[in-house]
């Protein structure tokens, strides 16, 4: 059996699941793509983190580990986010407070080996810190966009909860990686 990539029912400008159909801009669809969106971000940082972990920044953390961990929260959302936005209310996948909590444990790892933040850092230093700063902003408009849904839709906290805290993560990692490199972080300067 081949693989079928397209359908060519959504040639209209509209998608359909189950009954629902709508059009595809959406607030959910912007929520949907916006975690795609960024769960692809996480995989690249997540494969340089592979290639980096067995050379430079192995430490206290497994960054490839944590990457995947949050990979596979990202598709839980999504199917959340999809559940609500086409009025499936017997949907059993949800962001949990677990999840939520052993992101900040991980913060809280980090936030004992980095030095604390005096001033706004610029994005950069190491490939992999970078590519982690783009995925933090990332995830930042992921927010936006499933609190603009929220504005029509009834959005669970944990979700929320989940979306804040990984941009969050996603900055701490920044740091961290940095850190483990020996890279120092560098300042704005303001200098026009």
């Amino acid at each position: 059996m081949r693989t079928k990539f397209f359908t060519g029912a959504g040639d209209s400008g509209s998608s359909k699941v189950g009954k629902t159909e709508l059009p595809k801009d959406d607030p959910i669809f912007w929520a949907l793509g916006g975690l795609d969106t960024l769960n692809s971000w996480i995989g690249l940082c997540r494969v340089e983190a592979v290639k980096m972990n067995s050379r430079t920044i192995r430490g206290a953390l497994d960054v490839p580990v944590i990457l995947k961990e949050v990979q596979e929260v990202l598709f839980i959302a999504q199917a959340e986010v999809a559940a609500i936005g086409f009025g499936q209310k017997d949907n059993q996948k949800k962001v949990t407070e677990e999840k939520i909590l052993s992101m900040e444990r991980v913060m809280e790892r980090i936030d004992a080996v980095v030095p604390p933040i005096t001033k706004f850092i610029i994005p950069g230093g190491s490939e992999l810190s970078a590519r982690l700063d783009v995925a933090r902003t990332v995830a930042r408009r992921v927010e936006r966009e499933v609190l603009w849904l929220k504005r029509t839709h009834e959005i669970d906290q944990p979700l929320l909860k989940f979306l804040n805290r990984l941009s969050s993560l996603l900055f701490a990692l920044a740091r961290y990686v940095n850190h483990m490199l020996e890279i120092r972080e560098t300042h704005p300067t303001y200098k026009t």
